[in-house]
């Protein structure tokens, strides 16, 4: 029989959207998780126009018990069909884990799983305790990560599965959501100029479905969707935005003053939709120019508002020499493994 994933049949990762049975993806890491009681299924996945584009084709995953069974990206027909055979015999191989995800970002292109093909119903796993969302840029993403220093960037060298964030959520066994964009920023995104690219700041896309060259269905923009906060109630949000902004703010006080001032704004915005969550920011990793005024804006969104759940956690610069570099001198795999290792122990002493 052939399912779709509704609420009734598959847990929904991160910020998804329904369009005719359909689950859009646009967010990193997005996805559906579900309980296959069938030894064998198959999962039948759409793409949107940029499919075709091989520098931002969706890439994506499919897990059967947390081990990786399909890595690829969408490929020019926009669609895909896998498959897969869980285990060597039924009775090593049912009922099974099964988890979809887009491992590439919003801002590339967006993707469906359009339905599964299985004998029995697929089942929602459980929730978790707690839930966590992470507010990021191409750090949280996992921007080339997959790459070297010297390759291109592309779809198929990002995985948001092997970012700090992700590895966090896991470790800590919460469910969690991505909201993150490469070069996106607090005033503005990363630019070379004398000028702010305002073009791209995260506070503008927050309260949406995501930001993207591609549609929903090739019809529907996600950044006119708004996103529903009840769906997901964060018992923490994480933030690491400021690398980008330090590219155009760089050691000018009056442009670190709007930082701190766009920060704080942005705090109101968070809390409003998160009126429970205790607010972690952090900053660090690629660039530690606005850390001071990033912890200036944590202080002074405290002292006018009141609101005590608001930390601020410091990630160790990365070294490049020691632990490698990916694409465009972002963190590589072992050093998103050693800021994970920072964060979950931050959360462990003092949240959870």
């Amino acid at each position: 029989m052939e399912w779709v994933l509704t609420k009734g049949t598959a847990k929904r990762l991160g910020r998804t959207y329904e369009i005719e049975g359909t689950l859009w993806l646009s967010y990193s890491a997005s996805g559906a998780e579900w309980i296959c009681r069938d030894r064998e299924f198959v999962v039948r996945l759409v793409g949107d126009a940029m499919s075709g584009d091989p520098v931002h084709s969706p890439r994506y995953a499919i897990e059967v018990n947390g081990e990786r069974v399909v890595d690829a990206t969408m490929g020019s027909s926009g669609t895909a069909e896998h498959r897969i055979v869980c285990g060597s015999s039924p009775e090593v191989s049912a009922p099974s884990v099964i988890r979809v995800m887009k491992l590439s970002e919003s801002a590339d292109s967006t993707m469906g799983i359009a339905s599964v093909v299985c004998d029995t119903k697929p089942e929602p796993t459980e929730d978790k305790v707690f839930r966590v969302e992470f507010i990021g840029d191409s750090i949280t993403c996992g921007y080339g990560v997959d790459g070297v220093l010297g390759d291109l960037y592309s779809t198929a060298n990002e995985d948001a599965t092997k970012a700090y964030a992700y590895l966090t959520a896991q470790e800590l066994d919460v469910d969690y959501s991505l909201v993150s964009f490469s070069g996106y920023g607090i005033i503005s995104g990363y630019t070379e100029l004398d000028i702010p690219r305002t073009e791209c700041l995260v506070p503008d896309y927050y309260r949406t479905m995501g930001n993207t060259y591609g549609k929903f269905a090739d019809r529907v923009d996600p950044s006119e969707i708004a996103w529903d906060f009840g769906s997901f109630s964060a018992d923490v949000v994480v933030i690491n935005l400021g690398t980008n902004d330090a590219s155009y703010c760089r050691d000018i006080p009056e442009r670190h003053r709007a930082y701190i001032d766009g920060y704080k704004k942005f705090l109101c915005d968070v809390r409003a939709c998160n009126p429970v969550a205790v607010i972690l920011c952090t900053l660090g990793i690629m660039d530690d120019r606005l850390n001071g005024a990033m912890e200036t804006a944590v202080e002074e969104y405290v002292a006018e508002s009141g609101d005590a759940d608001v930390r601020t956690m410091l990630f160790v610069p990365q070294n490049m020499e020691k632990d490698g570099a990916a694409v465009d001198w972002h963190p590589s795999a072992a050093t998103h493994r050693k800021e994970a290792e920072l964060l979950i122990r931050y959360m462990r002493e003092n949240i959870f």
